[in-house]
């Protein structure tokens, strides 16, 4: 799954020709080069979305450049045929792009079921490079180039369990425990609570407890996202299991374990949540990052910063918390955890997106993208220079809305047909701060972001898919292969 990506050093003219005789490089390109592009992002942030449009995209954009006009391969009309990849005998699963525009293209428009498990899909640009590089190639293959996009979709959960690989049971128990028993998190997470008060670490192990634990422990995860808007959910697996399935090693939860404490004691329940917690480390979480994470060069991460910023404060610090985690997946340093599980492997460009950029008017959308990036700043300037390569973005994979003409009370707003409904809605949000808002001036939190439906969608890859820096975001990601 390794990139094909090799510096080409270009000599005077007078060495050209010997120079040629020893750069295969050149008719590997001619046949194809490979980059892998990685969408992530946790749940309610539009993956499954981002990669439909995306690919329909990318396969019209021949047929109405209009579409994309800021990737730069099809701005400079360099573009010469975009098509899905064949059939072939791939390790991941299909992702399921067709079944994705059929639901968005029927009558009445609907949007496609979330992915919740690892797949992938490829798309063949064929292109014309620019420079020399692009007249050395035309003595080859007529002046085109191919590079093969391998799109893969994980769930950014999955990304949230890095810092596990550096904690001991006792540590991550701690803060867990910790964590769940402030703000909004203590109330749905009394019950778990009282059991494990009922249920000291010290007690004889007990399969049967141990399970019950988990269970409580993962439903307090899930209903911590689907009511209270919650991110920052360890362990990712627990929420979104991928093919796992329920096996023993996930029937763990944190106990109780006092401040002093760094391992169970022997035959105990602690002892029995600790054994699963390193099996889960092992046989999840570093088997992710060594056999997928490391061969991605490429990443998207979507996050719904609108979503979180409605929740409420709370919700917001739990994004702030989940974004945090997930940077610690392209920082890499000589002690640092992911530079033992990927060795001399790097993620060489990151992209953070802000969706549901067509909630808000078009004056908004900056700021979003600047809200983004101060929720992230610290960690983001340490993850810069020798690390990934990261930046800030706003976009719409689908843009379902348009601009609303008048204001009221000062706010402005978008126009846009809700799922079911009839006729078209208004829907209309105070400015968006380019800073985490004072504790002082937060809202009550408001869950009810509407869902539009989508514009009318031609199945067929002729027309695309409206949308909002798409293409600016796919420039940014794999432009520089497109030259």
């Amino acid at each position: 799954m390794g990139e094909n990506h090799g510096m080409l050093k270009i000599p005077a003219l007078g060495g050209l020709a010997d120079w040629l005789n020893d750069v295969p490089d050149l008719t590997e390109l001619a046949k194809g080069s490979t980059v892998w592009l990685a969408v992530t992002g946790l749940s309610r942030a539009g993956k499954t979305v981002f990669i439909t449009s995306l690919v329909h995209n990318l396969l019209s954009a021949l047929h109405n450049p209009n579409r994309m006009p800021l990737l730069k391969v099809v701005g400079e009309g360099r573009l010469i045929a975009a098509r899905q990849e064949g059939a072939k005998a791939h390790l991941l699963p299909r992702f399921p792009y067709m079944d994705n525009i059929e639901a968005m293209a029927r009558t009445p428009a609907g949007w496609p079921r979330a992915t919740a498990d690892i797949s992938e899909i490829g798309v063949d640009i064929r292109f014309v490079p620019t420079g020399l590089l692009g007249n050395m190639l035309g003595r080859i293959s007529g002046g085109a180039a191919t590079l093969k996009l391998r799109i893969v979709d994980y769930p950014g959960e999955w990304l949230l369990d890095l810092p596990l690989m550096s904690q001991s049971y006792a540590e991550w128990s701690r803060a867990m425990i910790q964590l769940w028993r402030r703000g909004l998190r203590a109330e749905p997470a009394a019950d778990f609570m009282a059991f494990i008060a009922d249920h000291p670490h010290g007690e004889p192990s007990s399969e049967a407890v141990a399970k019950q634990a988990h269970d409580l422990y993962r439903a307090l995860l899930i209903t911590g996202r689907d009511k209270h808007g919650l991110s920052y959910l360890q362990p990712g697996r627990f929420v979104c299991p991928g093919a796992l399935g329920d096996v023993p090693y996930l029937w763990f939860a944190p106990l109780d374990m006092p401040e002093g404490t760094d391992r169970a004691t022997s035959g105990t329940l602690g002892a029995l949540m600790e054994e699963r917690y390193e099996v889960y480390k092992k046989e999840v979480v570093a088997r992710f990052y060594e056999d997928y994470f490391r061969h991605y060069g490429r990443q998207i991460v979507l996050v719904d910063v609108l979503g979180a910023l409605l929740a409420g404060r709370e919700a917001f610090e739990d994004t702030r918390l989940a974004t945090e985690a997930i940077l610690q997946s392209f920082r890499y340093g000589q002690h640092n955890i992911l530079t033992k599980l990927i060795g001399s492997a790097r993620v060489e460009r990151v992209l953070f997106a802000a969706t549901k950029a067509d909630h808000i008017p078009d004056p908004q959308r900056d700021n979003m993208s600047a809200l983004l990036r101060n929720m992230a700043a610290i960690p983001a300037l340490e993850a810069r220079g020798s690390n990934a390569d990261i930046n800030f973005t706003t976009l719409a994979s689908v843009a379902s809305t348009l601009d609303a003409a008048q204001e009221v009370d000062g706010r402005q707003g978008v126009i846009g047909r809700m799922v079911g409904a009839g006729k078209q809605t208004r829907f209309y949000i105070d400015p968006i701060p380019v800073q985490p808002p004072r504790p002082d001036t937060w809202g009550a939190p408001f869950l009810g972001i509407p869902k539009f439906e989508p514009p009318l969608i031609d199945p067929a890859p002729v027309d695309g898919i409206p949308h909002i820096n798409l293409d600016l975001a796919l420039d940014y990601l794999i432009g520089d292969r497109l030259r």
